[in-house]
């Protein structure tokens, strides 16, 4: 069992940075009046950032760490470790927290990666920056996790469009002796790997000519194959 306790590990301020673009779900015409309102009273989301064309999930988080760092007052060089979760990088390669490292102004010394991971990724990128700070050869890390989900729906796909909007975060994590511990429990399946997947894009299925036709999956639900494949909220 994955049950893990860290010690030393403090963390010092969150920043977020969100479009400001707004999408309402009481805008969403595609579905009808009644199941707008059914779907804000069950799910609770009654509007979305939604980040313009020009605008990635790593800007989103290259704010936010400006901001954090600058609330702090934390010198750029002090910095040794940034890693950044998220499933819409800037570009296949390289890796967006390698540019994000010389966009923020950092150390070279500064280790920095990716990891791609979707709703558990906040919690699994704490885990990871907390294991190499708590030894005390990591004095302080950055932590992004943002995404632009709605890059990866349609329109017409009634379970996954009112659902995913776009943002940025950045945590500030600094080793401390007095720190209370942080205790994780970490688990993974995947079984369910149909119930979320992009099926095009990848190394397994590269685009195609029809990637981006969209097909009738059931009734409300149209999507191609570069979108998300979530049907846990298809009905309501």
């Amino acid at each position: 069992m994955a049950l893990f306790r860290l010690n030393n590990c403090s963390i010092r301020g969150i920043a977020a940075a969100v479009p400001k673009n707004k999408a309402f779900t009481k805008d969403y015409d595609y579905i009808s009046e009644q199941e707008r309102q059914m779907f804000i009273k069950t799910v609770g989301i009654e509007e979305r950032r939604v980040a313009p064309s020009h605008l990635t999930s790593a800007d989103l988080c290259f704010h936010s760490a400006e901001k954090i760092l600058n609330e702090l007052k934390w010198d750029k060089n002090s910095i040794d470790a940034l890693i950044f979760i998220t499933q819409s990088p800037d570009y296949f390669i390289p890796a967006s927290s390698i540019i994000l490292q010389h966009r923020l102004g950092l150390s070279k010394n500064t280790i920095a990666f990716d990891i791609n991971l979707g709703c558990s990724g906040y919690v699994y990128g704490l885990f990871v920056v907390g294991c190499m700070i708590q030894t005390g050869q990591i004095k302080r890390a950055i932590l992004l996790a943002g995404d632009k989900s709605t890059l990866s729906t349609c329109y017409k796909d009634k379970s996954t469009y009112p659902l995913f909007g776009d943002a940025g975060s950045a945590t500030a994590v600094e080793f401390d002796v007095n720190a209370s511990p942080i205790f994780f429990h970490l688990q993974t399946d995947g079984s369910g790997e149909d119930a979320i997947k992009i099926p095009h894009g990848g190394s397994r299925y590269h685009i195609q000519p029809d990637t981006f036709d969209e097909v009738e999956i059931e009734p409300g639900i149209i999507r191609s194959k570069k979108a998300f494949t979530t049907v846990r909220f298809r009905h309501f």
